[in-house]
């Protein structure tokens, strides 16, 4: 199912399982893993052209205005990696992350939290130089210096991944689902092909799971990847 929600519009809690996201944007990592763990959720459209993460109504689910937002039987989850180490625990048999206490486990950890502190960060500097650079003439220069850590991180990335076709030995995990979306933005196909061939094997087979086919359907193709 799928809704917009505009700019002051109404938001409610009919539904049990709601994501509000925006297409080709970090919601598409969670959506994913609903997907893969069989939960089927509304995704309710937040309009980033609109600012409607901004509006009142929004910041009544999620605080911080930011995407995605996963609400379950009325309880709120929010920030991405909390929403899939919670969905891990809820659905162990899933294998959305390799087993507990497993070697697997504590590097697929180590990168997807990568991915989550040290790379997606990076996007609201590039989005918002002038939130971030001391002075007026900086903006240009905090930006550029952002977009070279985004490329320099996601190298370092691909040097550590270790598995094939999917980032880990072992298989599939959510790790994946982050190489799939985020390396998306700001990131030529070329690049990827060329500067970051084990994340680029990952997104590639990720892409080819039917279990993710609607999730992908929305979030992946030859429109533009949105990251606010």
């Amino acid at each position: 199912m799928y809704r917009t929600i505009e700019r002051s519009a109404r938001i409610d809690f009919i539904m049990s399982n709601k994501l509000y996201g925006s297409p080709r944007s970090g919601s598409a990592v969670i959506e994913a893993a609903c997907a893969w763990v069989g939960i089927q959720v509304e995704f309710i459209n937040v309009e980033l052209s609109q600012n409607a993460q901004r509006e009142a109504s929004y910041a009544a689910i999620n605080p911080q205005r930011k995407l995605p937002t996963l609400v379950i039987n009325g309880e709120v989850l929010t920030e991405s990696l909390a929403i899939l180490l919670t969905l891990d625990e809820r659905y162990p048999d899933r294998g959305l992350l390799p087993p507990v206490a497993s070697p697997q486990r504590a590097q697929v950890l180590r990168w997807t939290t990568f991915v989550a502190t040290e790379l997606y960060p990076l996007i609201e500097i590039i989005d918002y130089p002038e939130r971030f650079s001391p002075c007026d003439e900086m903006v240009d220069a905090t930006k550029e210096r952002a977009l070279t850590s985004w490329r320099h991180r996601w190298k370092l990335l691909d040097s550590h991944l270790a598995g094939s076709p999917f980032a880990w030995e072992g298989g599939f995990s959510a790790l994946d689902l982050y190489c799939t979306v985020c390396s998306r933005w700001l990131l030529s196909e070329t690049f990827r092909r060329t500067e970051l061939p084990r994340v680029h094997s990952s997104s590639q087979a990720t892409q080819n799971l039917p279990q993710l086919a609607k999730a992908w359907a929305r979030n992946i193709g030859n429109g533009q990847s949105s990251h606010k």
